[in-house]
């Protein structure tokens, strides 16, 4: 028989107040990750706390209530461990249904040497969700880095590592990168999108290599394309006007896959 152990809560140190001033500055680290001065992202639900918990040290961990041995477990992984009751830890929650849970952890840093021969470059998108979506196909294929030009959507807006379910862990991403940067380390450029260029399914990339993701609404300037040495077309039914961003890149992310793994 299994014996289970109940944590106490009142075992930990406790938050009562909304105007706590610790309370005060970790509901701005979870309202607003992406802010320079905010060392932490925060990560909801046992589940990617423990997945994540056991590869990186949970800073501060946060629940409510008396908790099982599962919490003991991740305690002993954090920095800190707060208990604080329900409505606060709610209102700390960045989904619909709030989790009894709320983890953070270092923001990932990355550099140049990190990034691989295969790169995502995400020009001016602004969707949170298109963003999130990359980052879970780049870490599905463990080929991609992704690297965002100035003007785009945080990587570490809330709303991204919600989308992301945590794949912006491991995948590589840099910010505020202008695509002449990648001219100048030896990428070859390839602009995604419009209705002229090489057909996905007859290119034949290899690295290093630049995929151009355009803006949702302006798609690809003309001054981008201008620096790119190749134009990639994804093949669609006649009458289709364009794929959503996230999907078109998802899409040329699973192609080279594809070429790279099975073929």
């Amino acid at each position: 028989m299994v014996e289970y152990h109940v944590i106490v809560a009142a075992a930990f140190d406790s938050i009562e107040s909304r105007q706590n001033p610790r309370f005060k500055l970790w509901l701005s680290y979870s309202r607003h990750p992406e802010e320079k001065d905010c060392p932490w992202i925060p990560v909801e639900g046992a589940k990617q706390i423990r997945e994540l918990a056991a590869r990186w040290q949970i800073q501060l961990l946060l629940f409510s209530g008396p908790e099982d041995r599962e919490l003991a477990e991740l305690a002993d992984r954090a920095a800190d461990a707060v208990h604080m009751p329900l409505k606060l830890l709610e209102s700390m929650s960045n989904v619909q249904s709030p989790q009894a849970m709320v983890a953070f952890f270092s923001k990932p840093r990355w550099n140049w040497d990190e990034i691989g021969g295969w790169v995502i470059y995400l020009l001016r998108l602004q969707d949170p969700g298109n963003l999130g979506t990359l980052f879970r196909t780049a870490a599905a294929t463990g080929m991609f880095s992704l690297i965002a030009s100035p003007g785009t959507v945080s990587c570490f807006n809330a709303k991204v590592v919600r989308a992301s379910s945590s794949s912006l862990f491991a995948v590589p991403c840099l910010e505020g990168i202008e695509l002449t940067e990648l001219k100048k380390r030896g990428y070859r450029i390839t602009a995604a999108g419009g209705k002229a260029g090489v057909e996905l399914f007859r290119a034949s990339p290899s690295p290093p290599s630049a995929v151009v993701i355009g803006n949702e609404g302006a798609g690809i300037d003309p001054e981008t394309e201008a620096l790119a040495d190749e134009r990639l077309v994804i093949p669609m039914q006649k009458g289709t006007e364009s794929l959503n961003a996230s999907v078109a890149g998802s899409v040329i992310m699973y192609e080279i896959y594809r070429q790279k793994m099975y073929t």
